[in-house]
């Protein structure tokens, strides 16, 4: 559904609006967000508007992904930092903040203390594995 409200991420693109940019290609940019989780924390954004994942094209969403790739990778190597969580939240059902898809790229240090792993947990809920089968056979069922 589009919206009417301008896209703050569209504006980064255009240059409408400021951003430290990490790396760009003719498909995706990459910026700091001025919010980040910890020290480095990089978003990676298609240049043409998807505002969820079923929108974006094949060839940006592989474009995105390499371009996450070589930031997390470069995370490691200039900033030193010893792990990576790249995640991506598509919809509001997601908690998506801004209606332009994008990948966090979020540099992770061995005490960092942003406990993914322990929300992750505390979610977990057990499963029947033939609940999985079923789940799994509709999925790769056509249609």
């Amino acid at each position: 559904m589009a919206s009417s409200a301008p896209c703050l991420f569209c504006a980064i693109v255009r240059g409408a609006v400021p951003a430290h940019k990490v790396r760009e290609t003719e498909r995706s940019l990459a910026f700091l967000d001025i919010h980040p989780l910890s020290w480095g924390h990089t978003l990676v954004v298609p240049k043409a508007h998807a505002a969820e994942l079923p929108e974006v094209s094949p060839e940006d969403w592989a474009d995105m992904t390499e371009v996450a790739r070589w930031v997390a990778l470069r995370l490691r190597k200039v900033l030193e930092v010893e792990g990576n969580n790249l995640f991506v939240a598509s919809g509001t059902a997601a908690e998506q903040s801004v209606r332009h898809l994008h990948i966090h790229v979020v540099p992770r240090r061995q005490a960092d203390e942003l406990a993914f792993n322990e929300w992750w947990v505390s979610k977990l809920q057990p499963t029947d594995p033939d609940e999985l089968a079923k789940t799994a056979s509709v999925l790769r069922a056509k249609g």
